[in-house]
């Protein structure tokens, strides 16, 4: 924290005719009693140099001079000559040393204290120089010797000083000193004031001085504006620019870009347009700056082809540019178009930073493309791309994502600094890949390195437990979030704990617990309760489950298909004949299954009964054979999940056409025995897919790695890291 504004601290070198010097209680009192003072005793200094200056060679040679040598000698001259000695030459050297950026702070204080009657302007060069140079405490303490020496502050000293602020407390003692000199109406000072305020996150006391002010300047709602959008309120900087424009003040491009910034954290798209259609009648709509703050809007609103449109009418793109469209390609899910235009980027010879990586990178954990995400990794090594917490933390998802949960944990164990989000990102993808005892010892370890685990930690936590089937100790991190860290639990955390009980065949308990919870159960909570009644053959919990779920979302596929598939099961026939009616009757189709696997750095897609890959011919015949080599192994189609009124051959030549199926086909295809193969799927593997691919990872001595809707699953010579428990 800043030193606070007093000055018993300091001894300044003044004569023992100084009427501060007489009076002893004065070194121990606040600028506040010391600038009151300083009012009464600078008049006469600030006068004594109202002489004319004459120029003088040496004084013009200051414009040209380039470095602090050459400085010297002009000073050296000056001095021979007598100049010096005069304020204002004085000062001249004084603010090229303070200001310039080849001067010397140090040199220009050395100045100061050869100067027996510096001015005012003097010593704002000094605090600026200390302010432009990321020194405020320094400035500070100047402005208290400032204020010894009996100089007045005028309209340029606070300024700087505002800038300076270190918190709020030196901030309220510069604005009480800003009123006493009589500057409380001066609209520059208030502006930096309100900036001031802002910065220190006293949004009232900004307002306040913005409320009070008698001519706002463009300048001053611009700042209120962009103090209401840096602060998360971004509601009120909207409602301020409408009153700006109806106030007939004409807003500027600073403004304009406030205006976006706050558009975009409330994605509101109408003020976004009609800024947009301000700025190209006012001739802003070649702004670098302005057009990347509309693409940010439109991005985040959705609407990524208007954003695209101003991308590519741009003469000119930064970096900035290229990473706002590229996150907003990946934010609406259209990854192709963001690594393409990663591509373009890379051909017009603009390399990427952090930024471009960390948004490439969420492609490659959404795609599942592993190969493509080793190559990003070498790409930041090779153009050294500092991996701080937040790239770090990314690397660390999208390996886990694609299933080398190995390459996440060297990833993690290289990192030098790790938050919460790095912990819990890696206690997570371990949890969904199967390692829940090794998630929990990351935890304990994270809480060892003295990092508090947050909301989102306990997410983690509680998958890990419920997918290794770890009950007790479930139940006690449930207990200990809000025991020991103080977290209440949110609906999330209770849907974990409910899946922890329902796998674990505890229905009732689990039943009983939806109804304590202090909110009403969702989607995830009814949805996990219904899959554990699939597992352990719980019909009458999975009516009551279904019921209520359709309650909440009469058009939600995934219930009925679910619950048709637990009567079909159970030998239920016409139950399940009635739900697939029920469907049909209420034209509710089931979701395709898509699954996306990477092979040599590209993404092939497959649908069920995918006929548009160019090797489709190839893939079926390898079907066929991989069927056909799996019944040899005692492969037994499970028809019990097929959606179709059709006898067991067409069920049976139904399930063959999964997605997952054709992907893997294509996988054995087209790569080298013994690699790994590995699969996204939109959906949660079906019976039969899961069982065949237990059988294919032995068969074909391959292993297979599945993630699904809902988790990982590793298949390695005829097991599965879920345990058959998914």
């Amino acid at each position: 924290m800043a030193a606070p504004l007093s000055v018993h601290h300091i001894r300044p070198p003044l004569s023992s005719d100084n009427s501060i010097l007489k009076n002893p209680t004065s070194s121990s009192t606040t600028i506040v009693a010391t600038a009151t003072t300083a009012a009464f005793t600078a008049n006469s200094i600030a006068t004594t140099n109202d002489h004319p200056i004459h120029p003088h060679p040496c004084l013009a040679l200051l414009d040209k001079c380039a470095n602090v040598s050459q400085l010297k000698q002009i000073h050296a001259q000056l001095l021979r000559t007598g100049l010096f000695f005069d304020a204002f030459t004085a000062s001249k050297i004084v603010a090229f040393c303070a200001l310039q950026e080849h001067g010397s702070l140090r040199y220009a204080r050395l100045v100061f204290t050869q100067i027996s009657n510096p001015t005012t302007f003097t010593c704002n060069s000094i605090i600026r120089g200390y302010t432009n140079r990321g020194l405020p405490s320094e400035a500070m303490l100047f402005y208290q010797e400032m204020l010894f020496r009996g100089l007045l502050p005028d309209r340029f000293t606070f300024p700087s000083l505002f800038k300076s602020c270190g918190d709020l407390r030196e901030g309220k003692q510069l604005h009480c000193h800003s009123t006493k000199f009589g500057f409380a109406s001066d609209s520059y000072i208030q502006n930096t004031m309100m900036n001031m305020y802002s910065t220190c996150g006293c949004l009232v006391s900004a307002r306040k001085v913005f409320d009070k002010m008698v001519e706002k300047s463009v300048v001053s709602w611009a700042t209120m504006i962009g103090a209401y959008a840096q602060w998360d309120e971004p509601t009120e900087a909207v409602v301020l620019f409408n009153r700006m424009e109806s106030g007939n003040v004409k807003p500027n491009e600073v403004t304009l870009v406030n205006v976006l910034s706050a558009c975009s954290k409330a994605r509101d798209l109408e003020t976004a347009k009609q800024v947009h259609k301000y700025a190209d009648e006012n001739g802003f709509g070649s702004h670098v700056v302005l057009s990347t703050a509309l693409m940010d809007v439109y991005c985040k609103c959705g609407c990524v082809s208007l954003a695209r449109d101003l991308f590519d009418k741009m003469p000119e793109r930064n970096l900035f540019c290229w990473n706002i469209m590229i996150n907003g390609y990946v934010e609406d899910s259209d990854y192709e178009e963001a690594l393409l235009l990663f591509r373009e980027m890379q051909l017009r010879g603009e390399k990427g930073d952090k930024v471009t990586m960390v948004s490439l990178l969420l492609v490659c954990g959404h795609l599942g493309a592993l190969e493509l995400g080793k190559w990003l990794h070498a790409y930041i090594q090779k153009e050294k791309i500092e991996v701080d917490v937040t790239l770090g933390t990314a690397l660390v998802d999208m390996y886990a994502k694609c299933g080398s949960i190995e390459n996440a944990l060297k990833v993690f164990k290289e990192l030098p600094e790790k938050d919460v989000m790095t912990w819990t990102t890696l206690i997570t993808g371990l949890a969904m890949s199967g390692q829940g005892e090794k998630a929990l010892r990351h935890f304990y370890e994270m809480q060892r390195s003295g990092v508090q685990p947050d909301a989102i930690t306990f997410v983690g936590v509680l998958a890990a437990c419920s997918h290794a089937g770890l009950v007790d100790e479930g139940i006690s991190h449930f207990n200990s979030m809000s025991n020991m860290y103080g977290i209440q639990p949110t609906i999330e955390h209770y849907g974990c704990l409910i899946d922890i009980l329902a796998r674990a065949g505890r229905i009732t308990e689990a039943e009983e617990l939806i109804e304590k919870m202090p909110m009403a159960p969702d989607h995830f909570v009814l949805g996990g309760l219904l899959g554990a009644c699939r597992i352990h053959g719980n019909l009458e919990a999975a009516e009551r489950t279904a019921q209520r779920l359709l309650e909440l979302d009469p058009e939600n596929d995934g219930t009925y298909v679910l619950l048709s598939n637990i009567y079909s099961s159970m030998k239920k026939w016409e139950e399940a004949k009635r739900i697939r009616d029920l469907m049909a009757e209420r034209n509710i189709n089931k979701a395709p299954g898509c699954s996306l696997i990477e092979v040599d750095g590209i993404v092939h897609e497959f649908v069920k009964g995918d006929s548009s890959h160019p090797q489709s011919t190839r893939i079926y015949q390898m079907v066929e054979d991989m069927i056909c080599q799996l019944k040899k192994a005692g492969y037994v189609p499970d028809t019990s999940e097929v959606f179709l009124n059709t006898d067991e051959e067409e069920k049976e030549a139904a399930l063959s056409l999964h997605s997952e199926k054709l992907a893997i086909a294509f996988g054995l295809l087209s790569t080298n025995p013994g690699t790994s193969i590995r699969v996204v799927k939109n959906l949660r593997v079906c019976v039969d897919c899961h069982t065949a691919s237990k059988l294919i990872s032995k068969v074909y001595n391959r292993e297979i790695i599945v993630r699904d809707r809902n988790r990982f699953h590793h298949f390695k010579e005829g097991f599965c890291s879920c345990n058959d428990f998914w």
